[in-house]
């Protein structure tokens, strides 16, 4: 897979972004900084410094590993290519700069393919406690910068790379979910008039329990189709071979000929006899559910 790159030029001096002359802003000290204004306003200068260095060392030792196969003496690399291994993720390119040409510019730390070709977008947090409201929102806003660069292609995971400063032991990637764009307009808008914005954040546990139902949604589907292809396959060789049923060991297979059958037309009823319509009705209940809507992003 070939991505586009922008023209957008990144001083590792000054740590700022260039296009044609006018400087870009980064999204971590921005849109991310709005959303979530009191992040770190209990923790030493000093130790947000060192943590953004070693962060700097690990993702500089992560992209050695994946371009040029270089090892490291880190665990939280080790673990990294063992866990890269296990999932069959393909890395498309490190440190990958997006940007809306406009006002903000970022790079993403890992673009990936997985075992469906499907492209996911990784960060990597080497924090004590993972804040999946923050990487979530983050990999959004890097989702539609990617998007816009990259004309006809979707991004269908993101995922941040956990591997904690202090615990070797963990290396997780951990799928979080994506921010609606309705909520990336708003908070692009915030941070455009400098006004306050109030991020709300799914309840804890919530982004499991999506991303289970998606799955399983995705399994049904595709059964649901294998199935239906089955039974068109079935009907086509009992029709040709003219037979109305089949028996076997597990299954009695059926053939329902096309007839036309009579319905009630209740809506018709209810219009042209109102109140005897209504003489029949009776109360019935509902069990509580819950339904889910796709919310429709650009």
């Amino acid at each position: 897979m070939t991505l586009n790159h922008s023209r957008v030029q990144f001083d590792a001096a000054t740590h700022t972004y260039h296009l044609d002359g006018v400087v870009l802003q980064g999204i971590t000290g921005t849109l991310i900084k709005r959303a979530f204004p009191d992040k770190y306003k209990d923790i030493d200068p000093e130790v947000l410094a060192e943590a953004a260095r070693k962060g700097h060392e690990l993702h500089e030792a992560i992209q050695n590993f994946d371009r040029f196969g270089i090892a490291s003496d880190d665990e939280r690399v080790k673990n990294y290519a063992e866990l890269k291994q296990g999932s069959g993720l393909v890395t498309v390119e490190n440190e990958y700069l997006v940007s809306d040409n406009e006002h903000y510019a970022s790079s993403i730390d890992i673009v990936m393919l997985n075992k469906q070709d499907e492209i996911c977008l990784v960060d990597t947090k080497t924090t004590w406690n993972l804040d999946r409201a923050s990487v979530g929102l983050q990999l959004s806003i890097y989702k539609r910068f990617f998007e816009m660069q990259n004309d006809g292609l979707q991004v269908a995971h993101l995922y941040a790379l956990w591997l904690p400063n202090r615990d070797h032991d963990i290396a997780e990637l951990v799928e979080v979910l994506p921010v609606s764009d309705e909520v990336l307009d708003a908070l692009i808008k915030a941070d455009q008039d400098d006004e306050p914005f109030s991020f709300v954040t799914v309840p804890d546990g919530y982004d499991e329990l999506e991303i289970r139902y998606r799955q399983f949604a995705q399994m049904k589907a595709e059964a649901e189709q294998g199935i239906e292809q089955v039974k068109a396959e079935l009907m086509a060789m009992m029709k040709e071979k003219n037979l109305l049923q089949i028996k076997s060991g597990n299954y009695t297979v059926s053939y329902i000929p096309e007839k036309v059958g009579k319905r009630f037309d209740s809506t018709l009823f209810k219009s042209e006899n109102k109140e005897l319509y209504n003489t029949y009705m009776k109360d019935s209940v509902t069990a509580a559910s819950i339904r889910f809507t796709e919310t429709k992003n650009k």
